[in-house]
């Protein structure tokens, strides 16, 4: 076999190293000039929204020799909206660094890696589909994808985000649902060290949404920060993305293609997080390859995952903010917060079924 991957993210890379860990090399082929060539930004894989594994470190370690290092791990969440303030507490999960931050988790994927990365090669999948025997399509661009198949969109997201400094506990994570500054998306607060944290602004790019302001909304979203967390932290540097696509594909494998991590559809709809989920698809796929499974079965979960997730963000996105306050006010129960935190079984997959009983496309 002659495999090649293309694109050196989360996902390839965790198929690398899975292939290597059977005896095969694969070709990486990244276009960028390093991996983690993007801004640094703080993310978060909090434990309820990967069941059954609550502690996706521990498994990705002991299940698939796959070893990284959390940036923190998250011991409170706060939830904000208009007018109330609630908060969970226990190990929610684990804060990891990505982009070119030294400690990202590209990075630590990558030095885990025996074979070579080829960068600066932003080569065809048309040819390359010609040279190789099988094809792993990982460049985290769901633009690459469409030249292939259909990709179903659910929604585009706009993003706004920063590097702040300030006084903060690495263990607490900050989360805000307000419609006057994060209309139907929210904005979150993740601190990386004791002074420094990402801010991240994201709402769904809806035809109601498309004349608003960003940069008003921004203002907004900082004032309410400052205000919530009762300091007046400092912008460092940041950044800004529009016509992000969330979505997923219909058809995981054509042929010896496999699409994986975005190229797949690894984003989760309600947080916007997708981490585990891009590094599961590139294991699967090497599994796959190296027949140790069939790669469409083995992501049933993963897009299960992923219809689960849509369901409870259409859900919220019908909420105005006193619904959002009555949702976080409810938070305050502790019934309800031992629902939502525990480990031995998946409330959002229970809230998502009442919901939604049926699979739906996007």
């Amino acid at each position: 076999m002659k495999i090649a991957i293309i694109g050196a993210g989360l996902a390839g890379l965790s198929c690398a190293l899975t292939l290597e860990k059977y005896g095969y090399q694969a070709d990486i082929f990244e276009r960028r000039a390093m991996v983690g060539d993007r801004f640094v930004i703080a993310e978060a894989m909090f434990s309820i929204f990967h069941s059954p594994f609550p502690d996706v470190v521990k498994y990705l370690s002991e299940s698939h020799d796959i070893h990284l290092k959390p940036t923190t791990n998250i011991q409170k969440l706060h939830i904000y909206s208009e007018n109330e303030h609630s908060f969970l507490d226990g190990h929610l999960g684990f804060t990891n660094m990505r982009g070119k931050h030294q400690e990202s988790y590209e990075k630590q994927l990558a030095n885990q890696l025996k074979g070579e990365i080829q960068f600066n090669k932003n080569v065809s999948y048309k040819d390359i589909s010609k040279e190789y025997t099988h094809v792993v399509l990982a460049t985290g661009d769901a633009l690459d994808t469409k030249k292939i198949q259909p990709y179903n969109v659910a929604f585009k997201a706009t993003f706004k985000g920063a590097a702040i400094e300030g006084n903060f506990n690495q263990t607490e994570a900050y989360t805000f649902y307000n419609n006057h500054f994060a209309p139907k998306g929210m904005a979150y607060v993740l601190p990386y060290s004791d002074s420094e944290a990402s801010l991240v602004l994201v709402y769904p790019q809806y035809p109601e949404n498309e004349m608003l302001v960003k940069e008003e909304l921004w203002e907004k979203c900082l004032t309410e920060c400052h205000r919530r967390l009762d300091q007046d932290f400092k912008v460092i540097s940041e950044f800004s993305i529009k016509d992000y696509r969330i979505g997923k594909i219909q058809t995981p494998r054509i042929g010896n293609t496999f699409f994986v991590g975005n190229c797949w559809g690894a984003i989760t709809p309600l947080f916007g997080f997708g981490q585990f989920e891009s590094m599961m698809t590139g294991i699967y796929a090497a599994y796959d390859i190296v027949g140790m499974g069939d790669y469409e079965k083995l992501i049933q979960p993963l897009s299960k995952g992923y219809h689960d997730s849509l369901t409870l963000r259409r859900t919220i996105e019908k909420f105005d903010n006193k619904k959002l306050d009555l949702l976080t006010k409810s938070m305050r129960n502790e019934l309800i917060e031992s629902f939502v935190t525990s480990k031995k079984f998946s409330a959002m997959k229970i809230l998502s079924n009442i919901i939604h009983p049926y699979f739906r496309k996007s």
